[in-house]
């Protein structure tokens, strides 16, 4: 078993527990996330990078450190409903959380999901948006992205 190579690494703990949510295993998921905090290991927040006007933006699902996070948060709500109205449906099997399809839907939007959501917003904000993966650079424009859907 994973967790008896590497007991102490937090990231066999995060794979097996989303493994466990895919699967919609949720008792399993709490056992592993109980037994992680027993060990006292944290799962390190993944971020994401904005740059606007020359400025680097750093921040993770759900943050609300950036002094204007809720002028923020009101236009990522409008970007939302704008982009639904123009097609978009959120693929929420994306989301490893018991969490309610509506919250689902926010935490996509918000982080995940971002290749099929930016394409949308780059044809509702008529802008050119360039994002990168671990893998590559995406174009996003007029709601094509340059890769050709390949990510």
């Amino acid at each position: 078993m994973i967790l008896e190579q590497e007991p102490d690494d937090p990231a066999a703990y995060i794979l097996l527990s989303n493994l466990h949510a895919s699967a919609g295993q949720w008792r399993d998921v709490a056992k592993i996330r109980k037994s992680m905090k027993e060990r006292n290991l944290i799962k390190e927040a993944g971020y994401s990078w904005i740059e606007v006007e020359n400025m680097v933006h750093r921040f993770h699902v759900g943050d609300t450190s950036h002094p204007q996070s809720r002028e923020i948060y009101r236009e990522l709500d409008q970007l939302a409903a704008k982009i639904k109205e123009m097609g978009y449906i959120p693929d929420t099997d994306f989301v490893l959380h018991d969490v309610e399809e509506e919250q689902k839907e926010q935490f996509l939007f918000q982080h995940s999901d971002c290749h099929s959501a930016l394409k949308y917003i780059s044809m509702a904000t008529e802008r050119e948006i360039v994002v990168s993966d671990s893998n590559r650079f995406h174009h996003m424009k007029n709601g094509v992205c340059a890769c050709n859907d390949y990510w």
